[in-house]
């Protein structure tokens, strides 16, 4: 048997165990509830108008880019729950000892890692395109039309999905417990990288290479001035101000969050090797 054919056994193993775990129908649940509540919030709170600042001349129209801006960028939640499949999809077999039973098969680790992490993916995909499905559904009913800049902020996403679970997969293949690679993944995408990115943006520096920022780039595929966004509230920074500040180039975000998502796959695939089963 080829390897690729064992990839495909070991991809559908470990897709199908991801579907069974409650965590996988949680985070569905979960996802969809927030897209048809952020939806209801835009046009019961009259988003638009909140950002405008008449006194200012600043008057924010409501167009079907606007609303997809910010129906969409909450799929990022999705995103970051990719670590929760991930965390311990390495970790677990040293944890709780079945690499015993699984490393000595006929298998590569390679494969074993690169299966483990295509299911993870898939999932993750799964649950980012049905609440792109729902955003797109709510576009129809009240816009009439699909911005084309969704299908960029889809690639957008599910590229930094790629690239959480490569880092979640780095962790979990140096960690003993998947707790605490689900934990350092978190910190590093949400703390550790946020406060590299502000610093550097202080300091005067595009932090155009950091993860955090090249994920904001979700916003600038659509056909919008994203400065003129960030009049709003919140001392000029307006609630799409974050996105605002990281309206690069998508094309380059990205081609950054894949480099991260190869880079850490290696990692992930090079530790695994290494690890001996203790």
């Amino acid at each position: 048997m080829s390897e690729f054919e064992k990839l495909k056994i070991v991809t559908r193993y470990e897709l199908l165990k991801q579907f069974r775990r409650k965590r996988f129908m949680g985070a569905l649940i979960i996802v969809i509830l927030a897209q048809i509540l952020v939806i209801g919030l835009y046009h019961g709170l009259d988003i638009p108008g909140s950002l405008s600042d008449p006194a200012s001349g600043i008057i924010i129209s409501d167009t079907p880019e606007l609303f997809a801006i910010f129906v969409t960028s909450m799929s990022s939640i999705a995103v970051i729950a990719a670590v929760f499949f991930a965390g311990d999809a390495i970790a677990s077999e040293f944890e709780h000892k079945t690499g015993y039973i699984l490393f000595p098969n006929p298998v590569k680790r390679t494969t074993l890692v690169t299966g483990k992490y295509l299911a993870c993916f898939i999932a993750t995909a799964l649950i980012l395109i049905v609440a792109f499905i729902i955003s797109a559904i709510a576009l129809v009913v009240f816009y009439g039309q699909i911005p084309i800049g969704i299908l960029g902020s889809l690639a957008i996403v599910l590229m930094l999905a790629g690239c959480i679970i490569s880092m979640a997969f780095a962790f979990s293949s140096a960690l003993k417990g998947g707790m605490g690679a689900t934990i350092a993944t978190l910190l590093t995408f949400m703390v550790l990288s946020s406060v590299i990115s502000s610093s550097l943006a202080y300091a005067g520096y595009n932090p155009w290479f950091m993860p955090d920022r090249a994920a904001d780039a979700m916003a600038a595929t659509y056909s919008v001035s994203l400065e003129e966004l960030a009049g709003g509230m919140y001392g000029g920074g307006g609630v799409m101000g974050g996105m605002a500040q990281a309206s690069q180039d998508p094309t380059l975000s990205f081609l950054v969050l894949a480099t991260y998502a190869i880079i850490l796959f290696g990692v992930s695939v090079w530790l695994t090797k290494r690890r001996q089963m203790i």
